[in-house]
């Protein structure tokens, strides 16, 4: 058996290159050129193959790389012949499978991402999705009702449990990792983030800030202000170790802030948009330390709450963990019975 995974975000990348290990087959994962999904998946160890370009500007641009990565796609697995494909709503790989007759099994926590669930849920065999998110939500954007697998859970499990195998780190430093908003997503598009404007408020409260920017411009902007105030991370790195040292994590998208707060550190999502996060709500009511701001000022106010006595929000949430289920075994199962 032969299985195909895609990957275009770093989150992907962990959570495809897991599935991988775990699914005891012959596996290839293909990859967009995101610089940060490339340098992850290498210090990670997987067969991987750079397949396309990826576009953080323009509608027209975004097109024009999907077109091209589809053909450049379909002549590559037309000659791999995979027997399904896994994928985190991957719109060029579940175009191809669909128009090769190839099974796709995608996951998606994500669907105030419409334009990317409207290309893909359509498309697949079978959806696996966070049992938190409302089957209807699926629904209204394509999904058949008999391919709808839910499992109770978060996708982030199946990368981080291992992490928490040595207890939670009480000794944490006075220091905050800011993630901006990804500007490039199709949900952001014309729309303005705030989390950098955080880093003048985090700085007053005395804590030292960290930040692993998503594009190269980001990171100018952060040392045209601050200088050497603040320490821009360029490179890939273990952001689940750091998560694991410092007092807090603020991050413009939702993963991250799942990642810190499955470890027990506080994390606050700055999500701009008007929606509901049903995975975060989720933890959140479980008992996991993450936090949700939709406007500047009510992550300041959270921000400066947290800071002034951080060791006291953090959790021992490896209790809470094993209520939880692993998405791996879920897609093993379907794989099984496929």
């Amino acid at each position: 058996m032969r299985i195909w995974l895609d990957v275009t975000t770093p989150k992907q990348a962990r959570l495809m290159s897991s599935i991988a290990r775990s699914i005891g087959a012959d596996y290839v994962i293909t990859v967009k050129d995101y610089p940060e999904s490339v340098e992850l998946l290498r210090k990670l160890g997987v067969n991987f193959l750079q397949i396309g370009k990826y576009s953080s500007r323009n509608l027209m641009e975004k097109l024009i790389y999907y077109a091209d990565r589809v053909k450049l796609l379909t002549e590559f697995v037309t000659q791999y012949e995979p027997d399904f494909l896994i994928s985190l709503s991957s719109p060029e790989a579940i175009r191809v499978a669909y128009g090769l007759s190839i099974r796709s099994i995608t996951m998606n926590d994500s669907p105030h991402s419409y334009h990317v669930g409207r290309l893909t849920l359509p498309l697949s065999w079978r959806v696996i999705y966070p049992a938190a998110i409302p089957k209807d939500e699926m629904i209204k954007l394509g999904a058949s009702e008999d391919s709808l697998i839910p499992y109770n859970g978060v996708d982030e499990i199946a990368w981080v449990k291992d992490h928490l195998e040595g207890g939670i780190s009480a000794n944490r430093e006075f220091k905050v990792f800011i993630r901006p908003e990804e500007s490039g997503a199709s949900y952001m598009l014309g729309r303005e983030g705030f989390s950098l404007k955080l880093i003048g408020v985090i700085l007053e409260c005395g804590a030292d800030v960290v930040v692993k920017p998503r594009y190269g411009e980001q990171a100018r902007v952060i040392r045209e202000i601050y200088g050497d105030r603040v320490t821009v991370l360029e490179s890939a790195v273990d952001t689940l170790d750091l998560f694991r040292r410092v007092a807090m994590v603020v991050t413009g998208g939702g993963t991250m802030a799942r990642e810190s707060a499955l470890l027990g550190t506080p994390s606050l999502c700055i999500f701009p948009l008007n929606t509901k996060l049903y995975v975060n709500d989720y933890l959140r009511d479980m008992g996991f330390p993450i936090w949700r701001a939709s406007s500047y000022e009510e992550a300041v106010s959270i921000v400066r709450t947290i800071l002034r006595d951080p060791d006291s929000y953090v959790r021992d949430t490896r209790s809470l963990l094993r209520n939880l289920e692993d998405p791996r075994e879920i897609v093993k199962s379907v794989v099984a019975s496929g």
